[in-house]
C-alpha cells in the first residue's frame, strides 16, 4: 500500500511539472512565446509608447500690465497654446502698477503676476518671491513739454514732477536727478497713478512726468511727438543698471504649488522664445488684449530686451541674473527705499526656471 501511494504521488508530481513547464514554454509551431512581457515591453507595443498621463487641469489667476513688457509673454503663451500644453487655463487680471498687484496677491486674489523694476522692492522686503525673469526694460522715460522751457535735467530744479511712487517711474526720476547732482528735495514730486499722471501732464498741471510705455506713447499722441522732450530713460543708465521685469508669487503659494509653477514657467519660456523671434506678432496680440491700435504697441517693440529661454537659463546657471537683482537691490538701498542688504536668494528662486528649461530641452 505504501509503495502504491508513493507511486501515485510521484505521478501527480510529474503531471504538475509538465503543466507548469507547458505554461512557460514557447509554442514551437507558432514561434510565439507565452511568457508575460517585461515592464518595458508592456510600455512599448509595435513601436508605440503608451501615452503619458494627462496633466491635471488647473486655472491660474495671473496679473499682467497693459503694455508690451507686461503682457507680451503671457498673451503669446495663451494664444500659441503653450500654457494649455501644461494643463493650465489662464485667467488674466489687469493691473497698471506693481504695488496694488502685490497687495492683491498677498490677499489671495491673484496667484502669480508680472512686475516691473520698481516693484521688485516689495520682493526685497519679503512680500513676494521672484521665480522667473521675463525681460529687461527700456520702457521708462522722464518727459517734459517743449512749451515748459525745460530742456535739460538741471532745469527741473523747483519744478513739479508727477510719477507713481514705488514704480520704475520713480526709479528713473531718482537716477536722472542724481546724474546732475540734484535730490528729491530740489523738486516737487507728486505721487499719482499713471493715468492721472498723464492727464496732469497733458493738461499742464505738472511740469514733467516720469512714466512708462504705453503711457509714454499716449503722451506723444496727445501733445505731438515733436512737442515732447525726453530728458532721461533706462538706456541712459544701462551701463550701471539693468532693469529686470519678473514674475512673482507669494511664499505660501510657491510652497504649496511648486510643480504648478514649473509648468507655468515652461509655458512662459516657450512664449518668450516665440516672442523673441516674432516681436511684431506678439505686439499685435498685446494690442488685441488691451484694445488699442496695433500701431501703438508696434511702436513699443524696442522698449525691452526680449530675452530667450536659453539666455535666462544661462544667466541663472552662471549667476548673472542674481547679479542683476543684487545691483537692483543696491539701488534701492542707495535711494533709501531699503534699510539693509538682503541675500538675493531669500527672495529669488532660480531653480524653478532651471527645472522648467531642462524639462523642455
Amino acid at each position: 500500500m505504501k509503495i502504491k501511494k508513493l507511486l501515485s504521488l510521484l505521478a501527480v508530481g510529474v503531471i504538475a511539472t509538465g503543466l507548469f513547464a507547458g505554461c512557460s514554454s514557447s509554442n514551437k509551431e507558432s514561434g510565439e512565446s507565452t511568457e508575460k512581457p517585461s515592464t518595458e515591453e508592456n510600455q512599448e507595443t509595435n513601436g508605440e509608447v503608451e501615452a503619458e498621463k494627462p496633466l491635471e487641469k488647473v486655472t491660474m489667476k495671473v496679473a499682467y500690465h497693459p503694455n508690451m513688457g507686461g503682457a507680451s509673454a503671457i498673451t503669446t503663451g495663451i494664444e500659441k497654446g503653450y500654457f494649455e500644453e501644461q494643463g493650465i487655463d489662464i485667467e488674466l487680471v489687469k493691473f497698471t502698477a506693481g504695488p496694488p498687484e502685490v497687495s492683491a496677491m498677498v490677499s489671495g486674489d491673484i496667484d502669480v503676476g508680472y512686475i516691473g523694476h520698481g516693484a521688485h522692492l516689495l520682493a526685497c522686503q519679503g512680500q513676494v518671491k521672484l521665480f522667473a525673469l521675463d525681460c529687461t526694460s527700456l520702457a521708462d522715460e522722464l518727459l517734459v513739454n517743449k512749451e515748459s522751457g525745460i530742456t535739460k535735467i538741471e532745469d527741473l530744479k523747483g519744478k513739479t514732477i508727477a510719477t507713481q511712487l514705488g514704480t520704475s517711474g520713480e526709479v528713473i526720476l531718482n537716477l536722472a536727478l542724481e546724474s546732475v547732482g540734484l535730490t528729491r528735495d530740489d523738486v516737487n514730486v507728486v505721487n499719482m497713478e499713471m493715468a492721472g499722471a498723464v492727464t496732469a501732464f497733458v493738461s499742464k498741471q505738472v511740469d514733467a512726468v516720469s512714466i512708462w510705455s504705453p503711457y509714454t506713447i499716449t503722451v506723444r499722441d496727445e501733445l505731438g511727438a515733436d512737442n515732447i522732450i525726453r530728458l532721461a530713460g533706462n538706456a541712459d543708465f544701462i551701463e550701471s543698471f539693468v532693469f529686470p521685469s519678473s514674475w512673482v508669487v507669494t511664499e505660501k503659494y510657491a510652497s504649496e504649488n511648486r510643480d504648478l509653477l514649473v509648468r507655468f514657467t515652461k509655458g512662459l519660456l516657450k512664449a518668450m522664445d516665440y516672442r523673441n523671434g516674432n516681436v511684431e506678432e506678439s505686439a499685435k496680440l498685446v494690442a488685441k488684449l488691451i484694445d488699442v491700435e496695433e500701431a501703438t504697441i508696434l511702436a513699443a517693440t524696442g522698449e525691452g530686451n526680449w530675452l530667450t529661454s536659453k539666455e535666462v537659463y544661462d544667466g541663472c546657471k552662471d549667476g548673472q541674473v542674481e547679479k542683476w537683482y543684487k545691483a537692483q537691490q543696491d539701488l534701492f538701498i542707495k535711494d533709501g527705499k531699503l534699510e539693509k542688504e538682503v541675500p538675493v536668494t531669500d527672495y529669488f528662486d532660480s531653480s524653478i526656471m532651471i527645472e522648467a528649461y531642462e524639462g523642455l530641452n
